[in-house]
């Protein structure tokens, strides 16, 4: 007889909808059975695993015995932590602010009444600013001309200076190359 010769689906089906029934109304023990006998079974393979792991002469057979040991010793612990919180509920805190920044950090405290939404900003007095159209273009204003050379700067600084005195001394500017 193989693996699977005996196995029962109606039976099977009828035991799961019974099950199914008792989690919904309220009664775990099912779900808490099977956390045990699950963490059981991972610390079972734990100590096998890790008995092997004492065996071996070669490395690379003890790393690898080792390594599914402690994966089957996290998803022991893992099991157990799950079986944890479904027998004590942790309390859920809703927490309207956190600040979690590394650097620096802009908290805006506002009141909740007082944030205006941004399509309520142009009612009001407000409303003329904004047209909703786009304006036409007007044409060129022909009656302003360029600056003439009355408005220009008197002192245009240091460099005419040095330039001048340069002239006038009939040396070579600073950096300049004579041919």
């Amino acid at each position: 007889m193989g693996i699977g010769d005996d196995f029962n689906f109606p039976s099977t089906i009828k035991t799961l909808e019974k099950t199914i029934q008792q989690i919904t109304s309220g009664d775990l023990s099912k779900i808490e059975e099977m956390y045990i006998s699950q963490a059981m079974a991972l610390e079972v393979m734990f100590t096998s695993l890790a008995r092997r792991a004492k065996a071996q002469e070669k490395l690379l057979q003890y790393e690898t015995h080792m390594r599914f040991a402690l994966k089957a010793q996290n998803q022991c612990r893992a099991t157990l932590q799950a079986l944890v919180q479904l027998k004590q509920p942790s309390n859920t805190t809703f927490v309207k602010q956190a600040n979690i920044a590394q650097g620096h950090q802009q908290v805006n405290n506002l009141a909740e009444k007082n944030i205006t939404p941004q399509n309520e900003l142009l009612k009001g007095s407000y409303a003329q600013l904004d047209t909703g159209t786009t304006p036409t273009p007007t044409g060129i204003d022909t009656t302003l001309e360029a600056l003439g050379e009355i408005n220009g700067r008197k002192n245009t600084g240091r460099q005419e200076k040095v330039i001048t005195e340069c002239l006038q001394n009939r040396q070579k500017p600073r950096g300049a190359r004579i041919d």
